[in-house]
């Protein structure tokens, strides 16, 4: 029993020093690494470090604005629509005087500032060019109202002048009227007797000024100056009598009268005391210097005041 004890303690040892023999790899086999070792020199924990760098940079950037370069296509320009230019081009431009800056008299103030005053129209009222190279045997310039009535007409032979003016003679009014569209218009018959007729740029005044026998007469539209059907003045109102006012200060315009012309007689003698009002105040003067006269009929001046005043100081003023 005891030698069985023996052989079997001698077996397990043998097998037990193979199995320790086949732990490790034999030495220069290529097919396995070798086992990792510890560094012993390596701390046995890490830690962090931080670096702060500090420095100023050299280096300059200037930043310029440059225009864009403008990018069109001629073709668009060429061939532009025709129903689109046309209009642009017959249509006239019109202006309303004062009525741009009529939102810079609404003031609260006592005394508002005029930046701009409306020009009082002088002769000539009207200018037409006439085309260079124009070989006509007769010609006619007239000039036509908006009711188609022609109210002047100047003829002659051959070539008409370079320029076409209208000193304001009206046939059917005496003179021009307010609130009046003319239109001039300029016929010619060629060498050939053809006819040929140009219509030049239609003009429409609410103020101008004009001399008659010694006389300065301004005439002004009472649609510009007054509300509608009332005497009191409108927002547009100054931008006219500041101009009157000038021209009467400079040509010493004294005595003058306030001729009104409305069908209304009440409403032109209640504008009219307006007027007196208005000028003597501004112009510093007694209400006895201006003459009121007696409301004439519109049928031709239209709805419209004048200012007739002597061209010698000190005159009547009628």
């Amino acid at each position: 029993m005891a030698m069985k004890n023996v052989s079997l303690f001698v077996i397990c040892a043998l097998v037990g020093t193979a199995r320790l023999g086949w732990a490790d790899p034999p030495a220069g086999n290529a097919g396995h690494a070798a086992a990792p070792t510890v560094n012993k020199s390596m701390p046995e924990k890490q830690g962090e470090m931080s670096v702060d760098i500090k420095g100023k940079s050299r280096e300059k950037m200037e930043v310029g604005k440059f225009d864009p370069p403008a990018a069109f296509n001629l073709e668009d320009i060429q061939n532009f629509p025709e129903d689109r230019l046309l209009p642009v081009l017959n249509n006239p431009v019109t202006f309303e005087e004062g009525r741009d800056f009529s939102a810079l008299m609404d003031f609260h103030e006592d005394k508002p500032m005029h930046p701009w005053l409306a020009e009082l129209t002088h002769a000539p009222y009207l200018r037409m060019r006439v085309p260079s190279g124009d070989k006509s045997k007769d010609w006619k310039f007239s000039i036509i109202d908006q009711a188609g009535v022609t109210v002047l007409e100047q003829d002659g032979k051959g070539s008409p002048p370079d320029v076409l003016t209208w000193s304001g003679l009206d046939q059917k009014r005496d003179h021009l009227a307010v609130d009046t569209l003319y239109i001039p218009q300029l016929s010619t018959v060629d060498k050939d007797g053809y006819h040929h007729t140009l219509m030049g740029q239609p003009v429409q005044y609410g103020s101008f000024i004009y001399k008659d026998q010694g006389r300065t007469l301004i005439e002004l539209s009472s649609k510009k100056i007054f509300l509608e059907n009332k005497a009191d003045l409108s927002k547009e109102a100054p931008l006219f009598l500041e101009k009157v006012c000038d021209v009467i200060r400079e040509e010493g315009l004294l005595p003058f009268s306030i001729q009104p012309y409305d069908e209304d007689t009440d409403l032109a003698q209640s504008r009219q005391r307006t007027l007196v009002k208005y000028f003597a105040t501004k112009l510093v003067l007694p209400e006895s210097q201006i003459v009121s006269a007696s409301p004439a009929a519109p049928d031709k001046r239209g709805a419209s005041i004048t200012i007739m005043a002597s061209a010698v100081p000190g005159g009547t003023g009628q």
